[in-house]
């Protein structure tokens, strides 16, 4: 694990927190599968410190949903059960619906650039088949869209569930002809977004994530995660 550039960008941290903030990067990056055992000790040896603030941190990824702590028998990445899968997709689309709508009343000029700058980086990803490069400048476009809502408790709960399926949807984009689609799901929430239309971006935006969902149950129900 390289911490240096962590403790960079995050500035005055507790070490507890900086191990914290590692596994949940390492989780969401798929370094740690789910299902994977954590080696405490390996994580303490890595941080040049005791077990104590790692056990503090994985008892704080505990009370998140994100790591299983099995007595006399070891700790593990938290494996979702199809239906949790469904669920949190399920959720993401209400929370997301509710930051487009907030987008669409409070974005400003800066933001509607950068929201259009965003649309082409997945414009550009999607043309080029690159179901990678679409992953991330998807991310990136949707953080543009979380930061127009000015609301950031909403913003930590959809952040809070994509960190918790991020292992298991980086396959969608690979789905035959779901690049197309999504990037057309995309222009339209913009579209709503940049024209104020709330309502519409709420629905554009729920569509948006159910369409992901759909594929991703198939992606469960035909066992294609693992």
């Amino acid at each position: 694990m390289n911490t240096s550039s962590l403790g960079k960008t995050l500035g005055p941290v507790s070490l507890q927190d900086r191990i914290r903030l590692q596994l949940e990067q390492d989780i969401q990056d798929g370094k740690l599968m789910p299902g994977m055992a954590i080696d405490e000790k390996a994580v303490a040896a890595s941080f040049n410190t005791s077990r104590t603030p790692v056990r503090e941190a994985l008892l704080l990824l505990s009370v998140h949903g994100l790591v299983d702590i099995v007595p006399r028998t070891g700790i593990y990445v938290h494996k979702l059960s199809a239906g949790e899968l469904v669920a949190m997709m399920e959720a993401l689309g209400e929370l997301e619906g509710v930051l487009a709508r907030l987008a669409a009343l409070r974005i400003g000029p800066a933001q509607r650039d950068e929201l259009l700058r965003a649309l082409g980086g997945t414009a550009d990803r999607a043309a080029a088949q690159d179901a990678a490069g679409y992953q991330q400048a998807n991310a990136v476009l949707h953080d543009v869209i979380y930061r127009s809502s000015g609301n950031p408790f909403i913003v930590e709960q959809a952040k809070t569930v994509r960190m918790r399926i991020a292992a298991y949807r980086g396959r969608l984009f690979e789905r035959p002809g779901r690049l197309n689609t999504s990037q057309a799901e995309h222009e339209k929430v913009v579209n709503c977004i940049l024209r104020g239309l709330a309502d519409g971006a709420a629905e554009a935006m729920r569509e948006h994530i159910s369409a992901g969902g759909k594929v991703f149950a198939d992606l469960v129900l035909t066992n294609s995660l693992r």
